[in-house]
Order: structure tokens, then C-alpha cells, then sequence
């Protein structure tokens, strides 16, 4: 279980480095485009636009199907399900104690 949140984490970081490297159209988070090097000086800006774009849809997807994996073997181990967790309501009430409401008069 340790090792699938840890799986998680650095996909989690990835994610986040990945979006962030990508060019926006204004250029206002793109980290990694322009002409200053980098990633861009590599190969071409639709190049590594498409490879960006790619790895991003990658990463999102492996995020998603490991929150699932987790999700699953989280509640595999429980006995009890969340409605069993809840309290007990007792649906009997001490009627005795309880006062009828009264009509209010009108003056």
C-alpha cells in the first residue's frame, strides 16, 4: 500500500511539472517554450508541444487509474462499509418526555 501512494505522489508531481513546462497560447505559465532553450531548443515548438501534450494525457491517465487502484484497495481491506461506520440511531424515542406544541392565542 506504501508503495502505490508513493507510485502516486511522484505522479502527482509529474503532473504538475508537466503542465507547467507547457506553452500556454500567451505564453503566461509556459516554463518551457520560447526561444531560450530548454526543452524547445531540442526540437521544434510543435514538436515539443505534441510530446508535452502527449506525456501530460499519459501521466493524467496513469493519476486516475492509480486513484482508482488506491481507492479500491483501501475499502478491500475494511470489514465495513461507510454506512455501517455511522452511528446507530435509535428509532425508538421516550414519547413521556416529549410536549405537545400549543397554539399560540391571538390577542
Amino acid at each position: 500500500m506504501t508503495t502505490l501512494i508513493i507510485i502516486q505522489l511522484i505522479l502527482a508531481i509529474l503532473l504538475v511539472a508537466l503542465v507547467l513546462l507547457q506553452g500556454s497560447d500567451n505564453e503566461g505559465l509556459g516554463l518551457g517554450g520560447g526561444t531560450g532553450g530548454g526543452i524547445g531548443g531540442m526540437m521544434s515548438a510543435r514538436g515539443s508541444a505534441n510530446l508535452l501534450s502527449r506525456l501530460t494525457a499519459i501521466t493524467a491517465t496513469l493519476f486516475m487509474i492509480m486513484s482508482v487502484v488506491l481507492t479500491i484497495a483501501a475499502s478491500v481491506g475494511s470489514d465495513k462499509n461507510v454506512l455501517e461506520s455511522l452511528p446507530s440511531i435509535s428509532s425508538e424515542e421516550d414519547n413521556s418526555t416529549a410536549e405537545s406544541p400549543e397554539i399560540p392565542e391571538n390577542n
